[in-house]
């Protein structure tokens, strides 16, 4: 591990500020991005550019209305809002083209991390949104949740790809219902370490060139998820929950036999020699720590203890023949032990725990992306607007990462947020003069009288309708007294 520590290096100055010439044209030009929003003779690259610049310039939370008004040669409110929701370019594409242009800024052999996220939704009209646990908040609440996955390269991530997530109790409430334009396909529920293993296929096929694959404890406790990995033939390092029961010995299955005289003889195969244990029983026997520093921190070197076993590990309460190594590791600032499952046998331990430790950097993507790209703060309903944003905010990320590549290769160091302020600086947002100012209030306040005018035409049919009903009723009950 190493830092340039010397308080004599290069300091940001103005010149260097005003000299910065990326853009978010510049970015997407330069990494063929059109071709992703092209539909026949048409494109609706400009668009796209409009919307990501909307997302990094200007304040977190800002709508259609708002990028409309301030991002230069815009076009109309109505027009970016089509784009987002119904526009039929591919975001399969635009992520293709993040994939790339992350290997081309980030290098190969990096690693593939895999983890959700999501955002708390206030109705249940939007798509995927069911009662379930939210990680940002800690807690269940009504919420709308992808999984992601993020390539890594010596401390710095980017977000290549990502999958929604339809609980089974949403699916079985919307199965009939083409109001949020799920295709056919995609109907159906399938768990996060499937949709995880899904994205990995599609990086095997595009030869993306990566290492080895990481997931938090979700992922890692799905037996069939490991199972998955040993079958794709990729080294992983994934973390499993401390109750996973592992064998200490290797386990030897055979018929048990017979007790007593009487009965049938036994017919299911079971372990004879030994009994399965919690991991968490291995590290309260564990005597030997090694310490180990992971990576840099404000508060100076995050160093953790680590201790390492030979196991074999279990699915549907069978063993599997293939020993696995599992990586003990606690932390003395958190009072807390991880565990983590690894196929890669011939590295250090300590290399190890710094390639565990690499996890944490898809939690700074979440933080940035929904911090500085507004990735959370989307307030569309269906399929297609969803996946939409999900990718032009992930690409708004990665013009981010490649603006700080850019100074950090001339010895100036900023944070992403940094980076935002110099981006805002160089794309001053558009002055509205005072007849376009009321004009653009105007716009929006006929709208609004629009749909008041709609919701009120439907309040006073429905009580029509229940009046007229009324009146029907009581003229059959006076029929039927005066007969």
């Amino acid at each position: 591990m190493y830092v340039n520590f010397d308080p004599n290096r290069d300091f940001l100055t103005a010149e260097d500020i005003k000299n910065c010439t990326a853009t978010p044209e510049g970015f997407l030009v330069g990494n063929n991005y059109q071709r992703a929003f092209a539909r026949g003779k048409k494109t609706v690259f400009h668009h796209a550019l409009t919307y990501i610049s909307g997302l990094i310039t200007l304040p977190r939370g800002s709508n259609m209305s708002q990028i409309a008004d301030y991002i230069e040669n815009s076009g109309s409110c109505r027009c970016l809002s089509h784009f987002i929701s119904t526009s039929k370019w591919k975001h399969e594409k635009v992520m293709e083209n993040t994939r790339s242009a992350a290997i081309d800024l980030l290098g190969p052999g990096g690693s593939i991390i895999f983890d959700e996220t999501g955002q708390q939704k206030y109705g249940p009209d939007s798509v995927g949104v069911s009662i379930q646990y939210l990680g940002v908040i800690g807690d269940t609440c009504a919420a709308q949740v992808g999984v992601f996955a993020s390539y890594c390269v010596n401390n710095i991530s980017a977000l290549i790809d990502y999958r929604l997530f339809l609980p089974e109790s949403w699916i079985n409430n919307h199965k009939n219902d083409e109001e949020f334009g799920v295709p056919v396909e995609k109907l159906e529920h399938k768990t996060k370490p499937v949709l995880a293993l899904e994205m990995l296929d599609q990086f095997k096929g595009e030869e993306i060139p990566f290492s080895y694959v990481q997931a938090d404890a979700l992922y890692g406790g799905d037996s069939h998820f490991i199972t998955g990995l040993y079958q794709r033939e990729v080294a992983f390092v994934c973390d499993i929950p401390c109750s996973t029961y592992v064998y200490i010995t290797e386990p030897e299955l055979g018929l048990p036999e017979r007790q007593g005289n009487r009965g049938r003889q036994p017919t299911i195969l079971k372990v004879l020699n030994t009994t399965p244990v919690e991991v968490k029983w291995l590290a309260d026997i564990q005597k030997n720590w090694d310490s180990v520093d992971v990576r840099f921190t404000n508060r100076g070197i995050k160093t953790v203890e680590c201790a390492e076993a030979t196991v074999w590990r279990r699915q549907d309460g069978m063993p599997v023949d293939t020993p696995i190594r599992v990586i003990m590791i606690r932390d003395p600032d958190e009072d807390k032990i991880r565990f983590a499952f690894t196929n890669i046998f011939g590295e250090d331990l300590h290399d190890l725990v710094r390639k565990q430790a690499n996890r944490y950097w898809i939690e700074r993507n979440f933080e940035d992306a929904k911090g500085l790209c507004d990735m959370d703060s989307f307030r569309g309903r269906g399929w297609l607007s969803w996946h939409h944003h999900i990718a032009l905010a992930a690409t708004a990320h990665l013009f981010l990462l490649s603006v700080w590549k850019y100074f950090s290769k001339k010895g100036k160091f900023l944070s992403l947020d940094q980076i935002v302020k110099v981006i805002r600086f160089n794309n001053p947002l558009r002055q509205l003069s005072a007849e376009e100012l009321a004009e653009s209030i105007n716009k929006v306040n006929i709208l609004r009288a629009k749909m008041w005018l709609g919701n009120m035409k439907k309040c006073l049919k429905k009580r029509w309708d229940n009046a007229v009903s009324w009146m029907s009723l009581l003229l059959d009950i006076r029929t039927g007294l005066t007969s």
